[in-house]
C-alpha cells in the first residue's frame, strides 16, 4: 500500500508506479484544481498505470473530474487502476487496451474535457489521438521524460520526434519546453485547435506542460504565428528570435559577428498563465511552501523574453568571481531593465536586457 496526497493505493507486482513523480503530480493537482474546480470534466488518463494520478485528480481537485476513464495497454494495470479507484471511493471505468484503440472506440465518443498523457518517454505517439478527442476548452496535460532528446543530447531523435532542432548546452531546458509546446501547437492546429499554454515545468528528468485547447481555425492559425526560431551566439551570448514556421534566420551574430546556432521551430509565446498561477499561489500558500515558491518564480518569469543568462557562464567569460543573483537583478532593475529568477536553472536570470548590456551591468556591479 502507498499513500500519496489523499489517495491510498495498492501496487501489485508488475504494475507501474513511480514515487519520483510525486512532485509532478502535486503540481498537476494544484493546476487542475485552480483551472477546473467544479467543472466535472469528462476525463481520460491514457496511460493510467496504478491509477494514482487520476485518482488524486478525482479526490483533490474540487470536483474537476466527472466521468473517469483509466486506459492502460496492460490488463493487470487496468484492473489495478480500477480497483484502486474503487478503494478510494472514485467511480471509474477501466479500458485494458492501447490508447489508440480506445480513441477509436464507442467509449470515447463525445470526447473529453480533461486529457492526461503521462507516458514513459516521448508523448508524441499519443498526441494525434488525444487531439482527436479534444473539444473546445479541453485541458491537455502532457508529460515528456525524454529530456535528453529535447535538451539536445540526441539531436537526431529530436528531429525525428519533434521535427525541431534543440540547443545544447545553452538554456537547453527552456528550449526543450518550448520545442514540446511548439510540437503540441502544430499538431493541435491540424484539428482547428489553438493550444494556449497554462504552465510549462522543467524538473529533474521530465517536462510537464498544460495547455487549454480552443476550437477555431482562426485561433489555431493565430497560435502558429507564435512559432519560430531562437538564434544564439555561443561567443557573446547574444540571442534573437525569428517568427514563422518557415522564416529567414540571421547567419551571423549582429553583436559580435560570431556564428549563430539556431533552435526550432519552437513556441515563442508566453509559457505560463499569470492569472492562473496567482490563484494557485493563493490556494497552496503555507500548506505547500515548495509548490508556492515554484509558482511564485514562474509568475515572476512569466512574460519575460525567451532564454536566460546562466551566471556561471557570464562570470567565466568575464574572468571574474561569483556575484550574487539578487545583486545582479537589482543592478539590472536600477538600469531600467526587468529581471527575474527562472525555474529552468537554479543560478540564472531572465531579463529584458540584451547580452551586451547584461555584461556591462555585471562588470559595473563587480567594480562596486
Amino acid at each position: 500500500m502507498v499513500t500519496e496526497g489523499m489517495a491510498a493505493i495498492r501496487i501489485p507486482a508488475g504494475v507501474f508506479y513511480n514515487p519520483e513523480m510525486k512532485f509532478c503530480r502535486d503540481v498537476s493537482v494544484a493546476l487542475i484544481r485552480a483551472a477546473r474546480a467544479g467543472a466535472h470534466a469528462r476525463t481520460v488518463d491514457a496511460t493510467a498505470g496504478s491509477g494514482i494520478r487520476a485518482i488524486r485528480y478525482a479526490r483533490e481537485c474540487g470536483g474537476a473530474v466527472g466521468d473517469l476513464w483509466l486506459v492502460d495497454i496492460s490488463p493487470s494495470s487496468a484492473r489495478a487502476a480500477k480497483a484502486n479507484a474503487a478503494r478510494n471511493g472514485v467511480r471509474a471505468f477501466a479500458a485494458p487496451t492501447s490508447f489508440a484503440r480506445f480513441a477509436n472506440s464507442v467509449r470515447a465518443k463525445g470526447g473529453f474535457q480533461l486529457i492526461e498523457l503521462d507516458p514513459f518517454g516521448t508523448p508524441v505517439p499519443f498526441l494525434h489521438d488525444a487531439l482527436r478527442l479534444a473539444r473546445d476548452g479541453t485541458l491537455l496535460s502532457v508529460t515528456a521524460t525524454d529530456t535528453a532528446v529535447l535538451c539536445g543530447a540526441h539531436p537526431k531523435a529530436c528531429l525525428k520526434n519533434y521535427q525541431a532542432k534543440p540547443l545544447n548546452p545553452f538554456c537547453c531546458h527552456e528550449v526543450g519546453a518550448r520545442i514540446l509546446l511548439g510540437k503540441i501547437a502544430r499538431a493541435a492546429a491540424e484539428f482547428d485547435l489553438a493550444a494556449l499554454p497554462l504552465m510549462a515545468l522543467s524538473h529533474r528528468h521530465y517536462f510537464k506542460v498544460f495547455v487549454s485547447l480552443k476550437k477555431g481555425a482562426g485561433a489555431a492559425a493565430e497560435t502558429l504565428r507564435k512559432i519560430g526560431f531562437i538564434s544564439h551566439c555561443g561567443t557573446c551570448l547574444h540571442r534573437e528570435t525569428s517568427f514563422g514556421v518557415a522564416c529567414t534566420t540571421p547567419a551571423r551574430c549582429t553583436a559580435c559577428g560570431g556564428t549563430l546556432e539556431h533552435a526550432g521551430p519552437l513556441w515563442l509565446g508566453k509559457l505560463h498563465d499569470g492569472g492562473l498561477l496567482a490563484r494557485m499561489i493563493a490556494e497552496t500558500g503555507s500548506s505547500a511552501p515548495k509548490l508556492a515558491a515554484l509558482f511564485t518564480v514562474m509568475r515572476a518569469e512569466d512574460g519575460l523574453p525567451p532564454l536566460y543568462f546562466e551566471l556561471p557562464r557570464v562570470t567565466e567569460r568575464l574572468r571574474a568571481g561569483a556575484l550574487g543573483r539578487e545583486t545582479i537583478a537589482s543592478a539590472l532593475e536600477t538600469a531600467g531593465f526587468e529581471a527575474s529568477r527562472t525555474h529552468f536553472h537554479p543560478n540564472a536570470l531572465k531579463t529584458t536586457a540584451p547580452a551586451k548590456d547584461f555584461f556591462a551591468i555585471v562588470r559595473q556591479a563587480k567594480a562596486l
